[in-house]
C-alpha cells in the first residue's frame, strides 16, 4: 500500500507470517496450548480475586445500563422520568462514553498517583455510593406527584414550592450519582487488567488464559445482569431493579476490601524507574506499537458502535415494535441483553477450540484477520435487525425470533476481537503507563463507540429503524473490508520491530 511504500523491506522480510516469529515466540505459543487448558484454581488467588470483582461489577454495571434507556423514557404514569428518545440517547451514549473514555484517566492516577490497590478501594467506594443513591432517587420518583418529566437541569414551571426542593433533590441526586459512577469506574475499569497480569511473574503463560477468564466474567456478569434486572423491574418496578447493582458492587467492595491487600501485588504510584522485564517493551519501538494499537482500536470502536445499540435503539425497538410473547408470557426487554452474553460465553470455547486446531497445524490467523472476522460478524446482526424493522404490511409487530438471532450473531463477533485484546495491550504498551494505554484503548474503542451509538442513535426516527439498522450494517462491514486492506502494510510495519501480531491464547 502506498502509506507503507517506505517498508518493502518489512515486507519482504514477513512474506511468510510464521517465519518472522523468533524460537523463543514460537516455543512460548506452543506452551500456551498447554496453558490454554489451565482452570481458574490453577490461577494465583490475587488473578482469582480480579475476575470475581470484574464479574461482580460487570453484574452492576450491565443491570444499570440495561435499565437507564427504558427508564429515562418510561412516562412518569409508569414511574419514569418521562423524557423523550432522544435526551434518553444522548445521555446513554454521553454516560456510555465516559465510562470508557475515562479510564485514560484513571488509569494515570493510579499509575502516578494512588497506586493500584488504593485507586481500587476509591473507584469501587465511589461507584457502590452511587448505586445506593441512584436507587433511593429512583423510589423517590415513583412516590413523587409530580407529572412533568424528571431529573431535568431546570425546573418545570408551575411547581408548587411544596414540590420544588423534592424536584431538585431528584435532579441533583441523580446527577451526582451519574458522575460518581463515572468517576469510580475511570479509577477501576483499567486498573483492573492491570492488577490481573501483575498477579503473574514475567511472561508466565497462565496470564492470557486468565484474561479469558477476566473476559468471561464479563460476560457472565451481563448474563446474571439482564435476567436480574428485567426480571426485578417485572416484577417489583424500576427501584429494586436498580438496586441490584448496588448488592453486586457492594460484593465486590467487600470482597476486595478483605482480600485484596493479602493476594495483590502492590504496583506503587509514581514509578520512577523502569524494571528490567519492563525495559525491552518501552525502548524498543514504543511509538510504532502505540500505533499499531491505535489502529486495532479504530477497527473496534466501529464494532463498538453497532454493539452498543444493544441497550439504547435496539432495547427501545425491543420495547415498543417488537411482539415479545410466548404464550402468555412476555418476555422481559432486559432479557435480550442477557443474549449477548449467552452468546459470548457459549462462542468463547468454539473460537478457542478454533484457533488451538489452526495454531497446531500453523494456520492460525492473526489479530487483524481476527478483527475483520469480528466486524463481518457485527454487521451480519445489524443487518438480521434491519429486516425485523424494515416496515411491512399491516399493524402487526416484528417477531422476537429474528431480533434475538441477530444479538446472537453480533455478539459471535466481539468473542473474535476482545478475547485477544487485553493480551495484546498488556504486551505492546509500555509497561510504566501501561494502566494508561489500557485507559486509551479503552477511550478509542467502547468510550468512542458508545457515544458515537447514542448520537447516531438520534437519527432512527428520521431514517426509519429498518432503514438505520441497514446504515449501521453496511458501514460495520465496509470496516471489515477496511482491516483487511490494511493488513499487508500493519504486518509489515510490525516486522520492523518484531512485533507478534499473534495472540498467544490458542
Amino acid at each position: 500500500m502506498p502509506a507503507f511504500g517506505h517498508l518493502d523491506a518489512g515486507a519482504r522480510a514477513y512474506s511468510h507470517d510464521h517465519r518472522l516469529l523468533s524460537s523463543r515466540t514460537l516455543r512460548a505459543r506452543r506452551t500456551s496450548l498447554v496453558a490454554a487448558g489451565a482452570r481458574p484454581w490453577h490461577f494465583p488467588r490475587g488473578a482469582q480475586l480480579v475476575i470475581g470483582f470484574e464479574f461482580c461489577e460487570r453484574v452492576g454495571f450491565y443491570s444499570m445500563v440495561s435499565l437507564l434507556a427504558l427508564f429515562l423514557s418510561a412516562s412518569r404514569a409508569a414511574g419514569g422520568f418521562g423524557w423523550q428518545d432522544k435526551p434518553a440517547l444522548t445521555l446513554l451514549g454521553i454516560f456510555s462514553g465516559l465510562m470508557y473514555a475515562l479510564p485514560v484517566v484513571g488509569g494515570w492516577i493510579a499509575d502516578r498517583f494512588l497506586g493500584h490497590r488504593r485507586a481500587l478501594t476509591v473507584g469501587g467506594t465511589l461507584m457502590f455510593s452511587a448505586y445506593l443513591l441512584l436507587t433511593a432517587i429512583v423510589f423517590m420518583t415513583r412516590v413523587s406527584p409530580v407529572q412533568a418529566p424528571m431529573g431535568l437541569w431546570s425546573i418545570p414551571d408551575g411547581l408548587p414550592a411544596a414540590l420544588r426542593s423534592a424536584y431538585v433533590s431528584v435532579s441533583a441526586g441523580f446527577w451526582i450519582s451519574i458522575i460518581a459512577l463515572v468517576a469510580g469506574n475511570s479509577l477501576i475499569k483499567s486498573t483492573l487488567v492491570v492488577a490481573l497480569g501483575d498477579t503473574f511473574s514475567g511472561e508466565a503463560t497462565l496470564r492470557e488464559p486468565a484474561y479469558a477468564y477476566y473476559y468471561a466474567g464479563i460476560n457472565l456478569g451481563g448474563l446474571v445482569a439482564g435476567v436480574a434486572a428485567g426480571s426485578v423491574a417485572a416484577a417489583n418496578g424500576w427501584a429494586p431493579a436498580f438496586g441490584v447493582s448496588a448488592i453486586a458492587m457492594g460484593i465486590a467492595l467487600l470482597a476486595y476490601l478483605t482480600f485484596g491487600h493479602r493476594y495483590l501485588n502492590a504496583r506503587a504510584a509514581s514509578v520512577p524507574g523502569k524494571s528490567a522485564a519492563a525495559a525491552p517493551t518501552d525502548t524498543a519501538g514504543s511509538g510504532v506499537r502505540l500505533f499499531i494499537l491505535a489502529v486495532f482500536a479504530l477497527l473496534l470502536s466501529v464494532y463498538s458502535i453497532g454493539s452498543f445499540q444493544l441497550w439504547g435503539t435496539m432495547s427501545l425497538f425491543l420495547e415498543r415494535s417488537v411482539n415479545r410473547h410466548v404464550n402468555a408470557f412476555e418476555i422481559p426487554t432486559q432479557w435480550f441483553t442477557s443474549i449477548e452474553s449467552a452468546a459470548l460465553i457459549l462462542a468463547a470455547p468454539v473460537f478457542a477450540a478454533l484457533w488451538g486446531s489452526l495454531a497446531r497445524r500453523h494456520r492460525e490467523p492473526d489479530n487483524l484477520v481476527k478483527y475483520a472476522l469480528a466486524l463481518f460478524l457485527g454487521a451480519a446482526g445489524l443487518l438480521l435487525f434491519a429486516i425485523a424493522a424494515w416496515p411491512h404490511a399491516g399493524a402487526t409487530k416484528a417477531g422476537w425470533f429474528l431480533p434475538a438471532l441477530g444479538i446472537w450473531i453480533q455478539a459471535t463477533g466481539e468473542v473474535a476481537a476482545w478475547t485477544v485484546t487485553y493480551g495484546l495491550v498488556y504486551r505492546l504498551a509500555p509497561q510504566r503507563i501501561v494502566s494508561a494505554v489500557m485507559g486509551a484503548f479503552y477511550a478509542m474503542t467502547l468510550g468512542l463507540g458508545g457515544y458515537l451509538a447514542g448520537q447516531v442513535g438520534t437519527f432512527a426516527e428520521h431514517l426509519g429503524q429498518g432503514r438505520y439498522f441497514l446504515v449501521l450494517g453496511v458501514a460495520t462491514a465496509a470496516a471489515g473490508l477496511v482491516a483487511l486492506l490494511v493488513r499487508p502494510g500493519l504486518r509489515a510495519l510490525a516486522a520492523t520491530r518484531s512485533i507478534d501480531l499473534y495472540s498467544r491464547t490458542a
